[in-house]
């Protein structure tokens, strides 16, 4: 694992596969992460006898695994809420373009 899931890097760490993923999940962790104002954490299964992260903080460690190439593919639900933070302007779309570009190039791919 390319980082510490207790506590992940703020910057993407070296390997990291999507940069601009990471910084979104990593913020949306932060808002979210276990201890933090507004953090709501929710009972597990019952065999489980455990508390779990709210769904927001699992959703943002979903995307850090995305990120660094540990989970090969995006939840619909992760899509969904990317889609919805470039509606209301948290995400510019001209570093979306610009990220995408950086991995064409990356991956040995014409533009």
């Amino acid at each position: 694992m390319l980082f510490d899931v207790e506590n992940p890097p703020v910057e993407p760490p070296d390997g990291c596969r999507h940069r601009l993923l990471w910084r979104l999940c990593r913020a949306l962790w932060e808002d979210h992460r276990p201890g933090r104002a507004g953090h709501y954490p929710s009972v597990g299964p019952p065999q489980a006898d455990r508390l779990v992260s709210c769904r927001l903080a699992r959703l943002a460690l979903e995307g850090l695994l995305t990120a660094s190439g540990e989970q090969p593919v995006a939840s619909s639900l992760w899509l969904d809420v990317a889609r919805s933070r470039i509606a209301t302007g948290d995400i510019n779309p001209a570093a979306v373009l610009a990220e995408a570009r950086w991995h064409r190039r990356r991956a040995g791919l014409t533009e």
